[in-house]
């Protein structure tokens, strides 16, 4: 891939300064210079893709470039929203990206196709489902006081669901990219369990620097899945 390790690095540069400033100079949210090389970091992110692309993107590129970019919204609203808010904004804009991502699958040609499964998925795929809801009433709203419990819950519902249907992505003669995908949403979702703690228990400061790299890196595993993903019959061919 052209240029990739020239984003790898910047975005290695950015991050580092990110946590950097962060550990100098306390929360997070309220530091303008951590929100500053936060922010770049989905730029650099952003301006990656897009150049892999190229500019005449299909529908699913398209879809795709949206989710890289609401995590900006999501600075933004971080930064200058309260905290009692943070955890609307959050549902409702990272529902929006599961849903981008499962609407993405769905061109990509995953189908549910229980006959098919390994034996292995019969298990696997009830305790992806069931994960983030186990986090949601064990966890999460316990911290949150039960409120915005409704919410959340949607925000579990779509997380489970495209934890789940991302196993269904058809192979491709690309053989690593399905798994890169599987992989990038995975631990997408693992990295908003961690967020969630860290945004709700100042006591665990040091969270913040994990969180920043695994959500990072859940986005470059997905952009790189995403560019070498090929499968002739898939609509994301069809919509060129």
């Amino acid at each position: 891939m052209k240029n990739y390790y020239f984003y790898v690095v910047l975005i290695l540069i950015l991050i580092s300064c990110e946590i950097f400033t962060f550990l100098k100079s306390g929360p997070a949210f309220k530091s303008i210079n951590t929100f500053i090389f936060r922010e770049l970091v989905f730029v650099v992110l952003v301006v990656w893709y897009y150049r892999q692309q190229g500019s005449n993107l299909n529908s699913v590129q398209k879809r795709f470039l949206i989710s890289l970019l609401i995590p900006l919204l999501l600075g933004v609203s971080r930064f200058i929203v309260p905290n009692l808010y943070v955890i609307i904004i959050n549902s409702i804009l990272y529902s929006v990206i599961y849903a981008l991502w499962i609407s993405i699958l769905n061109s990509l040609g995953a189908e549910i196709k229980l006959s098919k499964l390994p034996p292995i998925y019969y298990l696997l795929i009830p305790v992806i489902f069931v994960v983030p809801f186990l986090y949601i009433f064990l966890v999460l709203l316990p911290m949150l006081g039960g409120q915005n419990i409704v919410l959340t819950i949607i925000f579990a519902l779509f997380a489970s669901t495209a934890c789940v249907y991302v196993l269904f992505l058809p192979s491709t003669s690309n053989f690593s990219s399905r798994y890169l995908i599987i992989l990038g949403v995975w631990l997408f979702e693992f990295m908003n369990m961690m967020q969630g703690f860290f945004i709700y228990n100042s006591q665990s400061f040091l969270i913040y620097p994990f969180t920043r790299i695994l959500q990072t890196s859940a986005y470059i595993i997905l952009i790189l899945g995403m560019t070498s993903y090929y499968k002739p019959h898939s609509r994301i061919i069809i919509e060129n």
